[in-house]
């Protein structure tokens, strides 16, 4: 909400706030991006999805469909199911489409939220000692607070839903080649309009 000025409007209309930098259109996609460190990046986007809310948000609060849609998850487990809305999930990360040897893995907290009329997936890296222990071949990364936010909309007497997607990750050492950062800054925003295809295919 500090991104948009407590607007979510704001970032259809390449409004930011907060470090966040706006960084053009891409397939209907509004892309952002704010830099912590060279390991430390977070990714935001915004889009209109022409499916109903309940369609984005099944496939959105299912972890398990995660890989379907967004290319760098290569695995996402469902390791424990806490409450009705809250879960411990396990994911696991390619990293070779972003030019890192080693993939990164995270073992995160995903709870859902309606707030008024937007219906939060929000995501956080948590420590658990039932979840698998780092190892060798992988970088244990941590995700710092992300989420999916929808809005349900209504256009030309049709449901829509608005769509904001916030990425925020320490990938561990080492850091992005930078001449490789700027195609990766869009492709993670880019989500919405692979869930769109997903949702539509």
């Amino acid at each position: 909400m500090a991104a948009c000025s407590d607007d979510l409007h704001n970032l259809f209309s390449h409004q930011a706030a907060a470090g966040w930098n706006y960084q053009g259109e891409e397939q209907e996609v509004q892309l952002y991006y704010k830099m912590f460190s060279s390991t430390r990046h977070g990714f935001l986007g915004a889009s209109l999805v022409s499916q109903p809310l309940s369609h984005v948000w099944a496939a959105v609060s299912d972890p398990t469909l995660w890989p379907l849609y967004h290319k760098p998850i290569q695995t996402a487990r469902l390791h424990h199911r806490v409450t009705n809305s809250i879960n411990l999930v396990y994911l696991v990360c390619n990293t070779t489409l972003c030019a890192l040897k080693q993939p990164r893995d995270f073992c995160c907290v995903c709870v859902e939220a309606k707030e008024g009329h937007l219906s939060v997936l929000a995501a956080q890296s948590v420590y658990d000692t039932s979840m698998p222990r780092p190892s060798r071949e992988m970088v244990r990364g941590e995700i710092l607070p992300s989420a999916w936010v929808l809005q349900p909309v209504t256009m030309e007497g049709k449901e829509i839903t608005r769509v904001i997607y916030l990425a925020q990750v320490e990938l561990g050492a080492p850091g992005f080649p930078p001449q490789l950062l700027s195609s990766f800054i869009k492709q993670q925003p880019l989500v919405i309009a692979r869930l769109a295809s997903f949702l539509g295919s």
